[in-house]
């Protein structure tokens, strides 16, 4: 593939230069890389295992061959050596965008992701996923980056319901309350690529506690998604060449709103807290 200054993506050729050194495992993931690296910006390390014909872990070593400490560093590099800053941002976008299609461009963006989103939704899983919720003793909410306020929002909103939750967007909190976790807790597990590895250690050690792990990702296979009891989904074109979901964030925050008026409306012992609470906030207003 060649660069916009006609050379081809340094990264790319390193892979080409080294994947002679290679075991005959991970040139199958080179090879796969080499003839689709736009893809490949898009896809989990689960995903990508699956393209290659190997395994989970022969991905992971392959980045490392390759000079990098996790999948995840391997792609954003890859992102940075082939696609413009723009399209890191926006891929629709262009520099010479004005303002208003700028702006609509952004709008019609998250209206997508919503529509995609909402096609793929399973009602039955949301339904069983608001009665696990519902029944819970606790509810560990497990975010990181730009998951910090999808996690906070879900928390927030189960607090006004008389749930027990409790958000952590710190990755020695999210261990500590998954050794914590027992049968009757549920984890809440929050990540776009569904490839972070300590929210999925964070949720392995949680199930292996018994407790219900329920993940919110892009649509895909992927470590998280593989893991839990209750997988839901987002689905937004930005993922192609964006490291920074902005779009899809919008997607996660109505699968969560979907959740709480679930539980809101089909729940009346949660109404009577909700009011008092709502009468508790009142004061703090002019």
């Amino acid at each position: 593939m060649a660069s916009t200054n006609g050379t081809a993506p340094a990264l790319l050729l390193r892979i080409k230069n080294m994947i002679g050194q290679m075991s005959k495992a991970e040139k199958k993931v080179a090879s796969f890389i080499l003839e689709n690296p736009n893809d490949v910006i898009s896809f989990s390390v689960a995903s990508l295992a699956e393209a290659s014909g190997v395994s989970d872990a022969t991905v992971i070593r392959t980045c490392k061959t390759l000079g990098f400490s996790s999948y995840q560093a391997f792609k954003v590099s890859l992102a940075v050596d082939i696609v413009t800053p723009i399209q890191a941002i926006h891929e629709d976008i262009s520099p010479g965008d004005g303002t208003a299609d700028i702006v609509d461009k952004v709008f019609r963006g998250n209206k997508y992701a919503l529509d995609c989103t909402l096609s793929a939704i399973n009602i039955e899983r949301l339904e069983e996923a608001a009665d696990i919720i519902k029944n819970a003793e606790r509810v560990f909410i497990f975010g990181l980056g730009n998951s910090h306020s999808v996690a906070l929002d879900l928390q927030h909103k189960l607090m006004r319901l008389g749930i027990d939750a409790q958000a952590h967007t710190d990755s020695h909190l999210q261990v500590i309350s998954a050794v914590n976790a027992h049968e009757g807790d549920v984890v809440f597990a929050i990540s776009h690529s569904g490839s972070s590895s300590d929210i999925v250690d964070a949720a392995k050690l949680a199930k292996r506690n018994r407790a219900k792990v329920i993940s919110l990702t892009n649509i895909g296979v992927s470590p998280l998604s593989k893991i839990a009891d209750i997988s839901f989904f987002t689905i937004s074109n930005e993922t192609k060449y964006r490291i920074v979901a902005l779009s899809s964030r919008i997607a996660q925050l109505a699968i969560i709103d979907s959740l709480y008026t679930i539980i809101a409306c089909h729940c009346p012992e949660v109404t009577h807290n909700f009011r008092e609470i709502e009468k508790a906030l009142d004061a703090k207003k002019y």
